[in-house]
């Protein structure tokens, strides 16, 4: 009788650790650190009138490096490149937190597109976002990747998306600039 009361102390103890849930990470939204790790940059976004290229001082890049921080680049007003140091963590539902060094933190949903490129949106249904192209080079300038002289901005078209000014909305979101067309 004692071998079988603990027999099923045991099992209940199995069936305790086993029903443990990490309710940081629901079941529906997989969170995967190695999807995220690496260089991205800007390359197109989308909103209500159709994708548009994010060419010349409008693009941004993101390097997350595997301790959970990271760089954000960018070109000021005056063409100038500059970077940001950041945290980073994924949480639940698609979501990602980023803490930049200088104050600013944003909430932002993240998804891949089914060419690879991270998908990054203020919303949660992706109405509007702007999509990132993985890059493996942490030392290039996003200009210079992007396929562009450095101190020269193009407004060629691409054959499938228009090029269109653009606006900021986050760091990380690009629009279209209703007011330059």
């Amino acid at each position: 009788m004692k071998k079988i009361y603990y027999m099923m102390l045991l099992a209940l103890v199995s069936m305790t650790m086993v029903s443990c849930h990490d309710w940081d990470t629901p079941y529906d939204t997989p969170t995967y650190v190695d999807d995220i790790v690496g260089a991205w940059v800007s390359e197109y976004g989308s909103d209500a009138y159709g994708e548009y290229d994010i060419r010349g001082y409008d693009v941004v890049r993101y390097e997350f490096y595997s301790n959970y921080t990271g760089n954000y680049y960018y070109y000021d007003y005056y063409g100038r490149y500059y970077s940001v140091g950041f945290d980073w963590q994924l949480m639940r539902g698609g979501r990602l937190f980023i803490r930049y060094y200088d104050g600013d933190s944003e909430y932002l949903y993240y998804g891949y597109d089914d060419y690879g490129y991270l998908i990054l949106s203020t919303d949660s249904r992706f109405y509007q976002y702007t999509a990132y192209r993985p890059s493996g080079r942490y030392y290039e300038s996003a200009k210079t990747i992007d396929g562009q002289q450095s101190g020269k901005v193009t407004g060629e078209a691409s054959t499938d998306k228009a090029s269109v000014k653009v606006k900021s909305i986050s760091r990380a979101i690009k629009a279209r600039d209703d007011a330059a067309q």
